[in-house]
């Protein structure tokens, strides 16, 4: 054994990745900013706090003082575990539909009649609910905190020799209303348009740098350069023909995701079909754009980390776009994969039509577009 064959071997492949950029990128630059992405998300989701919408509507009758008054006063000294807005009703229905709110929590005009008559009142706690884990946990925090300070609250209204007489459990029930999806809505069912969006475009992208870049390699586009076809009708060429093979893998995911995995949906299945062939000639698209700046399919793959993982980490698939970093939202909002996400979410969990999501279908065929004419200043006509 040679050391000097073996330290010749090493100086080689040193000095090889010395003079490929790209490689020296993905091996310093890409870990920086996948884990800044990381850092940044869980550094938000570190805030356990829940944004409540209340909603007082008690109305006591004469000589009464109202019993859910002292309740939303303990509610709103506890900002530790939650932070406490006073809405209307419509309003706090809203700002829950729109994620500014997590809970809007209703107390019932009835609510101290009912308690002093009856011994028995209710609140109703509103959620979005189309995921499933953060409405029953939303839920979980609300509930949690009445029975927990309304005991309180009534041992201060009453006489000392009378506190002991208060019941740690008062009869308040909790009534959870989702305003999307249903209490048979699983976890499967949440994720399932976020994973249709996700593949679709991962793979599609994956197979369409690689196979471009083979037709440069293999002197397809020497070929096609010494013919009267232009660049944007070897681009559309190309795009219609990975298109074609993108809308049946299209089909296909989504057939079986529905009738095999039988994810339960709401919307129109067509209208699902069409937002996934936006993200997918989209996907086509920018792999025949990027694949013009690789050399060989290693270099094609190094793409994964740049164009892919920002996607996957902020585009809503492992934390709500919401919950993230305002910067962070910026570019959540500058990304395709998040406008799917919230297309297919909002057809196939929340019900919607597909008129009604105009704007991300507008951004998706837009990036579709604006991608193939990328591609098109992009191909060389010459030997690659």
């Amino acid at each position: 054994m040679s050391l000097s064959r073996i330290f010749a071997i090493t100086t080689r492949i040193i000095s090889q990745f010395r003079r490929d950029h790209r490689s020296l990128a993905l091996i310093f630059v890409a870990p920086i900013l996948v884990m800044s992405i990381f850092g940044y998300v869980f550094r938000a989701q570190e805030n356990t706090t829940v944004n409540v919408a209340i909603v007082n509507e008690d109305k006591p009758t004469s000589g009464q003082a109202s019993l859910a008054g002292p309740i939303i006063a303990s509610l709103k000294a506890n900002s530790s575990e939650m932070v406490v807005t006073e809405m209307a009703q419509g309003a706090a229905r809203q700002a829950v539909r729109d994620g500014t709110q997590k809970v809007a929590l209703i107390f019932p005009s009835t609510f101290t009649q009912d308690l002093t008559t009856a011994r028995k009142s209710s609140v109703e706690v509103v959620v979005e609910g189309s995921n499933p884990s953060q409405a029953a946990g939303a839920v979980g925090v609300v509930q949690q905190a009445i029975f927990k300070s309304a005991p309180e609250v009534y041992r201060s209204l009453v006489p000392a020799p009378l506190a002991v007489a208060v019941p740690n459990g008062l009869p308040i029930e909790v009534k959870a209303t989702r305003l999307y999806g249903s209490e048979e809505l699983e976890m499967l069912d949440f994720f399932a348009p976020m994973f249709i969006a996700y593949i679709g475009f991962f793979l599609i992208f994956l197979l369409t740098s690689v196979s471009f870049l083979r037709e440069r390699t293999q002197g397809t586009m020497e070929r096609l350069s010494a013919s009267p076809v232009t660049r944007i009708e070897m681009v559309l060429g190309y795009m219609l023909g990975f298109g074609f093979f993108a809308m049946i893998q299209a089909t296909v995911m989504l057939l079986f995701t529905i009738y095999v995995l039988q994810v339960k949906y709401s919307g129109n299945l067509l209208s699902i079909f069409v937002v996934t062939l936006a993200l997918v000639l989209g996907a086509v698209n920018l792999g025949i754009f990027l694949s013009a700046f690789a050399k060989n399919e290693l270099q094609a793959i190094q793409f994964i980390p740049i164009v892919i993982l920002p996607q996957v980490l902020l585009s809503g698939l492992l934390w709500p776009v919401q919950e993230m970093p305002g910067w962070l939202q910026a570019i959540a909002r500058a990304l395709p994969l998040t406008y799917a996400i919230d297309a297919l979410t909002n057809i196939m969990i929340r019900g919607m039509s597909l008129a009604s999501t105009w704007v991300a279908l507008l951004v998706l065929f837009g990036f579709a577009a604006l991608a193939a004419v990328l591609a098109a200043t992009s191909v060389r006509r010459e030997v690659a």
